[in-house]
């Protein structure tokens, strides 16, 4: 065992720039491997927006009714390759209430008030009633 020790030593000292170069392109070629892919599942992600930012305020307002928008924010979810709205609202009791909505099909995905949370990840509609225009 103390054989294959040294000469596994012995190999890398004598190969220590190879090891770097082969390392270094292994990395390099990941990381753009990696970009590629992010970036065509954003471009995706955007070319699928059917939903705009003022819309996804007014879908989210129906499931907290007389609330108040304080920010949304467009999350690309990787898995499935869309963008999320995630819709903060203080609700009439001053409560943070967060509602998530497909930008592209506008439905419901989650609501999360602190107490509960709500989650919708099937193609059931029945969470949002509005209509686009």
């Amino acid at each position: 065992m103390k054989d294959i020790f040294i000469k596994f030593k012995e190999f890398c000292k004598t190969h220590k720039k190879r090891i770097i170069t082969v390392l270094s392109i292994s990395l390099i070629t990941i990381v753009i491997v990696a970009g590629a892919a992010a970036g065509i599942i954003y471009s995706k992600a955007n070319a699928n927006i059917k939903y705009s930012e003022e819309q996804v305020k007014e879908i989210a307002l129906i499931k907290v009714p007389e609330g108040e928008v304080l920010k949304v924010e467009k999350e690309l979810n990787f898995k499935d390759a869309v963008f999320e709205y995630k819709v903060d609202i203080k609700d009439k009791e001053n409560m943070l209430e967060i509602v998530k909505v497909d930008s592209q099909t506008g439905v419901i995905l989650r609501v999360n008030n602190g107490d509960y949370e709500k989650e919708n990840r099937g193609n059931n509609k029945e969470n949002s009633s509005y209509s686009k225009h």
